[in-house]
């Protein structure tokens, strides 16, 4: 048990340290680190909470910047990058300790996008990526993180990439970096959480109609929860041969059991229906006694730490709360597949009265009215899905694995069986990887960076332009500082540079003052 209390003392102290720091919006871009043909900056932007009150997060925003700029150069591409699930500050975008993502975020940013496989894919790399921290994370960490509640996720993540357009339209104004093309593309990706919060962004823009401020094109959705009842369902149901694809999994357990108390949290922390529930009407008081929820607010732990401390505990017990568990307790409540990696068995992780309505919950009646802590939990998850409500106006294409344990393939089915007309011209799914969670989500970012193989999607969202373009307020470049594309007097004779008066730039009058 003594790495357990060393990691715990080390979490507090980290926590007290990290409260002192006050938080504000800041003015400019403050630069982080630049690495190959990319640099990267941090922000702290303005949002608001569930509560709907003032509060700052993070940010990072990477920016093409080649070493010989060109006459002709400018940012093509916007990609709004939503980051998987992470259960330490460490991991998120804007922390210094987060070597994984600089490495693809300088992979995305680059001359030569797909290693140079498709030169017309260029642009895709003359780019700006705005990747926020989420709430919780960066300078809000000492505040809980929303996990998954979707709507607030994406609109504090179209917080910051309005205000990091803005902070980065100073640069150009400044002459210090490249300014933007009138007809930038826009598009967003993630994986995981990030496959569904990517999502959720879509869903925000297009209702909020700011998609066309944005030239909005597309999102590249991987293995995402849009559909948390199917998922948790899936976990009590599925005896390893759900969607043509053999698992390892079995019913009645979950292979990755950090992500039911962050869900069930989550929705307490967010939903106005679960104010009056508690943590302690889900989970069972042996699973909440091993210290998940202490772990999970350090922000201390990846996810590896907490499976060896759980691997720990199954090896030589557990005291806690002035309660003992033997060795032999802890194999009731968790199974080891492989050393240092345990599953957990639902019947024990769970209440005896949540996991009985798991096991006999009619998904297809309505939902009954509220206090009852599980049907008020269960409209929670319901109302985070985002499979149902909308009609998406820009393509979205799905890549899931049919082999997944932790989100699985149902996800993707859910949001097909709401969507019935749309599959293969507005939406279509890539099922072709076949393996777990954590390895689809090494072969998604391989696939979408170094191999370049993901190239062709963006293509396809291109087939699809929306029409009736417009600038974002305050964020179109300064006319006078255009360099790409065709440039025209009123007269139809084309201009070398931009000149006073009516200017035609890109298809588009333009008064140079």
């Amino acid at each position: 048990m003594n790495k357990i209390k060393f990691c715990f003392l080390s979490a507090l102290l980290s926590c007290l340290v990290g409260s002192a720091w006050a938080a504000e919006v800041s003015d400019s871009l403050k630069f982080s680190y630049a690495l190959g043909s990319s640099s990267t900056f941090t922000f702290n932007y303005p949002s608001k909470n569930i509560a709907g009150e003032d509060i700052v997060l993070s940010s990072s925003l990477v920016v093409w910047t080649p070493d010989n700029p060109q006459e002709t150069d400018s940012i093509e591409a916007l990609h709004i990058y939503s980051h998987f699930t992470i259960t330490s500050d460490h991991e998120c975008p804007t922390s210094d300790y987060n070597l994984k993502e600089r490495a693809l975020f300088t992979l995305l940013i680059r001359n030569n996008y797909g290693s140079g496989l498709d030169p017309d894919l260029n642009y895709l790399g003359h780019a700006i990526l705005i990747a926020p921290d989420f709430e919780g994370y960066g300078v809000s960490r000492d505040v809980p993180h929303p996990y998954l509640s979707q709507e607030l996720t994406a609109r504090q993540m179209v917080d910051a990439v309005e205000y990091g357009l803005k902070l980065y339209q100073k640069h150009v104004n400044d002459k210090r970096t490249l300014p933007i093309k009138t007809d930038w593309r826009t598009y967003g990706f993630g994986f995981s959480q990030g496959g569904a919060v990517a999502l959720a962004v879509q869903r925000y823009l297009e209702e909020q109609a700011m998609d066309e401020q944005l030239h909005y094109r597309g999102t590249i959705c991987g293995d995402g929860p849009y559909d948390l009842v199917a998922t948790l369902l899936y976990y009590i149901n599925d005896d390893g041969n759900s969607y043509g694809q053999q698992t390892e999994h079995r019913k009645g357990m979950n292979t990755m059991p950090m992500v039911v108390p962050m869900i069930i949290k989550g929705m307490l922390d967010t939903h106005p229906d679960m104010k009056n529930h508690a943590l302690t009407d889900y989970l069972s008081q042996q699973f909440l006694d091993t210290g998940i929820m202490d772990w999970l607010e350090s922000k201390m732990y990846v996810i590896n730490d907490i499976h060896e401390m759980w691997y720990e505990q199954l090896q030589e017990g557990l005291e806690a709360n002035g309660r003992t568990y033997t060795p032999e307790q802890m194999a009731e409540l968790f199974y080891p597949p492989r050393e240092d990696r345990v599953w957990a068995r639902l019947d024990k992780l769970f209440t005896p009265g949540f996991y009985d309505y798991l096991l006999n919950v009619d998904v297809t009646a309505p939902i009954p009215a509220g206090g009852n802590p599980f049907v008020d939990l269960h409209r929670a998850l319901s109302e985070n899905s985002l499979c149902n409500g909308w009609e998406p106006k820009h393509r979205i294409q799905f890549v899931h694995s049919r082999g997944d344990m932790v989100v699985p393939y149902g996800n993707y089915l859910s949001f097909r069986d709401a969507h019935p007309t749309g599959e293969g011209s507005l939406y279509r799914v890539d099922d072709s990887i076949t393996d777990d969670h954590i390895d689809t989500g090494v072969t998604f970012y391989l696939n979408l960076t170094t191999l370049g193989s993901y190239g062709k999607y963006f293509q396809w969202f291109d087939e699809a332009v929306p029409t009736g373009i417009a600038d974002i307020d305050g964020l179109t470049p300064d006319p006078s500082l255009l360099r790409r594309g065709e440039i025209y007097n009123i007269s139809g004779q084309r201009l070398s540079k931009p000149q006073k008066g009516i200017n035609i730039v890109n298809g588009r009058k333009v008064a140079i003052k």
